[in-house]
């Protein structure tokens, strides 16, 4: 459960998708995106949100997630995440996570030097491509290479993401267009939803253990 659910408490919720969702504008004041988290086994497990400063093509993202999984009053799993990003243009700069489950925390760090992106964890230091992207469904359609780091480890591995279709999702009781994608990370699975500004309204997670789907509870008007 705990390490299934890790995989999309990933990174700070924004990434290219975002500077697509807000074009050019200069945001002086944060917008703040939550997500309800539901596991297809044990229910309604937690939140999930992102605040998003973008001033130019700049953008700082900070993330807290909150789940607990409990059963007749015992918890079984917890998790608390909090996270910032730092992206430049298409390109993650920074990055700074703080992953606690059960009690137990663990820290990743990234930063960008020359064309790379080094990142410091208790896997250790690697040296990646600079085109590396945190995994998180605002990045999907991000310039860039297939490489991707998991927030909470550090780990690198691969990902193929298609090219997406057009289709209808029920959102908030209304019938929406939205563009969805698949995501082919091995053993995982996912599904991201993305409306006409590129804001994932609705993804999910899959591999052989648990299936969790994340839901856009709120968002920024305007």
């Amino acid at each position: 459960m705990g390490g299934n659910v890790r995989m999309w408490l990933f990174s700070a919720i924004m990434a290219s998708c975002a500077i697509i969702a807000f074009g050019n504008t200069a945001i002086a004041s944060p917008r703040r995106y939550t997500y309800q988290v539901y596991d297809h086994q044990y229910g309604m497990i937690g939140t999930y949100s992102n605040i998003i400063r973008k001033i130019g093509n700049a953008m700082t993202i900070d993330t807290e997630a909150h789940i607990r999984v409990s059963l007749l009053g015992f918890t079984l799993y917890s998790q608390e995440v909090h996270r910032m990003e730092r992206w430049v243009g298409n390109r993650i700069v920074y990055f700074h996570g703080v992953t606690t489950e059960s009690d137990k925390p663990v820290e990743v760090d990234g930063q960008a030097k020359g064309d790379h992106f080094i990142i410091v964890s208790p896997n250790g230091n690697v040296t990646a491509p600079g085109t590396i992207r945190p995994a998180n469904p605002w990045s999907i359609s991000a310039a860039g290479g297939d490489m991707i780091f998991m927030p909470d480890t550090g780990i690198i591995t691969k990902a193929h993401t298609d090219k997406g279709e057009e289709t209808s999702l029920m959102v908030d009781g209304a019938l929406r267009q939205v563009r969805q994608y698949h995501i082919n990370a091995g053993d995982e699975q996912y599904n991201v939803w993305l409306d006409d500004n590129g804001t994932p309204v609705k993804f999910t997670m899959q591999d052989k253990d648990s299936d969790v789907t994340f839901t856009l509870a709120s968002s920024p008007q305007g």
